[in-house]
């Protein structure tokens, strides 16, 4: 054996070792990390873009299912109202019908409706629940609208005159948690 083929050995053996108390160091932190995500477990929704049959009113749209701050369904909105050149951000309702599922039982449903303001709006308050235990759970929502409005004066809010809601498509988040 020549010396350069020693000093390749070397540089491999020490390579090799070097790897193995990389291996031992990072071992406990997939454990730690799986450990922690069951604290705070998420799972969203891609997030939609929806306009009117007209293309006059837009409204993103992304929900999302996890156990952050105790167990909810979140829906993170903002509106648009087009202009004859672009779009403006735009105070609007949402409202439509919700579900929450651990596996295939609902555990939570009904209608609801959020104000969404100019700056949008990322709400949790209407769809918090009672964790049944660990497992998969399921956020969805379905027959969802967006609809533009303006509050005059007085402090009266009415739909904007001249656009139409925009239909928001039917969305699901599922993440296993609890």
């Amino acid at each position: 054996m020549t010396l350069l083929e020693g000093r390749r050995l070397s540089a491999a053996l020490a390579s090799v070792l070097l790897a193995g108390l990389f291996v031992l160091v990072a071992g406990p932190v997939p454990a730690q990390a799986a450990a922690s995500s069951r604290l705070a477990a998420e799972g969203c929704s891609q997030k939609t873009d929806n306009r009117s049959s007209d293309n006059w009113t837009a409204a993103e749209w992304k929900i999302c299912v996890g156990n952050y701050g105790g167990p909810n369904g979140e829906a993170d909105a903002k509106c648009w109202a087009g202009q004859t050149i672009g779009w403006s951000a735009s105070p609007c309702w949402i409202s439509g019908q919700f579900e929450i599922l651990k596996g295939g039982d609902v555990i939570k449903s009904g209608p609801f409706f959020l104000d969404v303001p100019l700056d949008g709006v990322v709400t949790s308050r209407p769809f918090r629940f009672t964790c049944q235990g660990y497992g998969e759970y399921t956020f969805r929502t379905s027959g969802a609208q967006a609809t533009l409005y303006v509050t005059d004066k007085n402090g009266n809010s009415y739909a904007r005159p001249g656009y139409q809601s925009a239909r928001i498509a039917d969305a699901t988040a599922t993440v296993t948690m609890c």
